[in-house]
This record gives C-alpha cells, structure tokens and sequence, in this order.
C-alpha cells in the first residue's frame, strides 16, 4: 500500500512538471501565469490556476478577468507584512477602487509568499471563474502601483490608483495542465518567459505608467479652479466695482477648466472607458452647466447698463454660479476619494476650502458694508460697472 502511494505521488509529479503554462509579463517585472486542467475542455471551466508576482516594491498588483475595469473579476495581491502576501478577490463596477468580494472558492497555494524578494500568490479559482471560455481568447486586465508595501492582512484594504495597466486576451486552450493540481511548483513549467513569448497572449498594450502624473495634474488643477479661482472671481466684482476685470479673471479660469476636464478625460480613458461613477458624472454636469454662465453675466451686465439696478438674471447669474463652485468643491472631495489619495491631501483640501470660505465671507460682508456706506454718503464715488456704478 505505501508503495503504491509513493508510485501514485511521482506520477502526479511527473505529469504537474510535465504541464505547460502559459506566462505574461505585462511589463519587466510584473508577471502572470495561467493553467487549465485538461480535463476542463467544456466551454465552463471548473478550475483556473493562476500566478501572480513582482517584487516587494510594489505596493500592489492585480489581475482582472474582463476586457475593461467595467465589470472584471480582479485578484489583487499585496505584502501582508508578515512574510507572506494578502490575496483580496474584488469586484470591479469602472472607474473607482474595486470592493472586496468573499469568495470561498479561490484560494491560495503551496509556494505562495515573499520568496527572494518577490511577492508570489498561486491561486487555484473554484469560482468566480466560472464565466471563462475555453472556446478562443478571454479578455483580461492587469494593474500595478510601485510603493511600500502595503503590510496589511485585510482583504479590504484601500489601495491607491495605478501607475500603469495593460490589456490582454489569453487563449486557456493552450495553457492545459496534465492534472488538476498546483502547476506552480515547478518553474520550468511555462510556455512563455515574456511579453508576447507565446500564442497563447495576444494584444496586450501597456499604457504609460505616467498615469499618477494625470492624476495630480487633474486634481490640483480643478482644485485651484472651484476651489481658488472661481471663488476668487465671484468676489472681485462687489470688492472693485469692474467689470471687465471679473469678466477676464472668470473668462481665463473657465478656459483652465476645460484644460483640467481634457485631463480627467485623458485619464479615464486610460482607465478604460467613463464609468457612472459619482465623480466622473458630476463632473461632466458641472462643467457642462458653466456653459451657461458666462451668457448670463452677459446679460446682467446688459440688464445692469439699462436699468442701474439687478433683476432677475442678476440674481440667477449670482446664485447659479455659488452653487455650481459649491457642487465642483463637492466634486472634488469625490475624486479625492476616488483615486485613494493619502489623508493628507484629503486634510490639505478641506482647509483650504475652509479657509476660501473665510475670504468669500469676509470680502461679502466687506462689500456689504461699503454699499451701505455709499447708500448713506451719495457724495462717495462710485466704483465703476462699464463707467457707471457696480453692481
């Protein structure tokens, strides 16, 4: 009986090292492996084998099942500080941080850990996997981010916007295992060594890794618009009585302001494709609504030069735009959350929107006072609104 359970041992061995995988680096250092038992072959896989692994240097890496963020089925593997690596199986619903999704059917195997440098999760998927193809290509997704170790055993840990992704298609028919067991072991057992090395992976476009750079870029951008500049320009009309002045400071913001929505633009593109997410859909409202509000200064500075007094579309002029600031400084709370930014940036913002707030009241209640001043001295100067007094 022993004897035969040794025999029975080495054939499994033998016909695990005998396995073919197929292997992809999305880029040097970041790579994936897959394998499918042979006894598979029905177009509904029971079981997928898949390797994740890159060096401690990266705060996180992940594989997605899906042809866009949309949707994926993502494994997300991370340093648990602790000698071995957290495995948080997420689902995908586009532009913002995959939630964590239990799933009892993927585990982790033998093999998986910190070894020589370089984190490794070997996954067997139960389930969750189940909606893979073996009849041609499946569409799948990865993601990477360079930083510290995370050091974290929740599966539901926050995890900070990529710097780079890459989109692929792998064929499961060519990447058969003799026998549903761990192909890992061995590393001899790969089809590919690189990018593009085997049939089994076509497409596979790595996006730059400058998409960090878009995201500060966007961010600190749109925050010096609503939360600085718009601000700003609704104040220097009741503080200096002109104009023009507030009509080209709010001219030259309103231009930055499709500049920063060009790099939201760019950035979700990147990403995949618009999502609904809050932020993205509130965005494009606010911005598409400020159309409208240099045509109505237009025509309260009209109403204003023929009546020397506000009407109706003075006050829409004035209270459309506070309320469109408001909604973007809202907005931009949303996208801080969405790319996962440090607690710092999230702090920063709000004191500096505390601290507009401040001024914007501050500069009102001044402008306030000065009209009541005016009211009460006829003899004062008018400030000047197109030669004639501001409104």
């Amino acid at each position: 009986m022993h004897l035969c359970r040794v025999m029975a041992a080495v054939v499994i061995h033998a016909a695990v090292a005998s396995a073919i995988t197929t292997s992809y680096c999305v880029i040097p250092d970041v790579c994936f492996r897959w394998g499918v038992p042979e006894a598979n072959t029905t177009s509904k896989p029971s079981s997928v084998y898949l390797q994740l692994k890159a060096p401690i240097t990266y705060e996180w890496i992940g594989l997605g099942i899906g042809s866009q963020m949309r949707g994926a089925y993502m494994f997300i593997m991370y340093a648990d500080g602790k000698g071995n690596v957290t495995l948080s199986t997420r689902q995908s619903t586009g532009h913002v941080m995959p939630q964590h999704v239990a799933n009892g059917n993927v585990k982790m195997l033998e093999g998986s850990g910190i070894v020589d440098g370089q984190m490794i999760a070997n996954v067997k998927c139960g389930g969750g996997c189940n909606n893979l193809a073996l009849q041609g290509s499946a569409g799948w997704i990865a993601g990477w981010k360079v930083g510290s170790p995370l050091n974290s055993t929740s599966a539901s840990e926050t995890i900070t916007f990529h710097d780079g992704y890459n989109g692929f298609n792998v064929d499961l028919k060519k990447s058969t295992i003799s026998v549903d067991a761990n192909p890992f072991l061995n590393s001899q057992n790969s089809s590919s060594n690189g990018k593009n090395a085997s049939t089994a992976v076509t497409g596979g476009e790595t996006a730059s890794t400058d998409s960090q750079t878009l995201v500060y870029a966007h961010g600190i951008l749109m925050t010096i618009i609503f939360v600085i500049g718009y601000p700003i320009g609704s104040i220097l009309m009741p503080l200096l009585g002109n104009w023009i002045i507030h009509a080209s400071w709010q001219s030259l913001i309103f231009l930055c302001m499709w500049v920063g929505f060009g790099l939201g633009y760019a950035l979700a593109s990147r990403a995949g494709a618009f999502s609904p997410s809050p932020h993205t859909v509130l965005g494009i409202l606010v911005v598409s609504f400020m159309v409208l509000q240099p045509i109505f200064g237009w025509l309260h500075h009209q109403y204003y030069i023929k009546h020397q007094s506000r009407g109706i579309v003075s006050h829409v002029h004035i209270w459309y735009g506070r309320v469109l600031i408001l909604i973007g400084i809202v907005n931009g709370g949303l996208g801080l959350q969405l790319s996962g930014s440090p607690s710092t940036f999230c702090t920063a913002y709000i004191v500096l929107t505390i601290l507009m707030v401040v001024v914007c009241s501050c500069a009102i209640a001044f402008a306030i006072s000065k009209k009541r001043q005016h009211v009460a001295t006829p003899s004062a100067n008018p400030a000047r609104f197109g030669g004639k007094k501001a409104s």
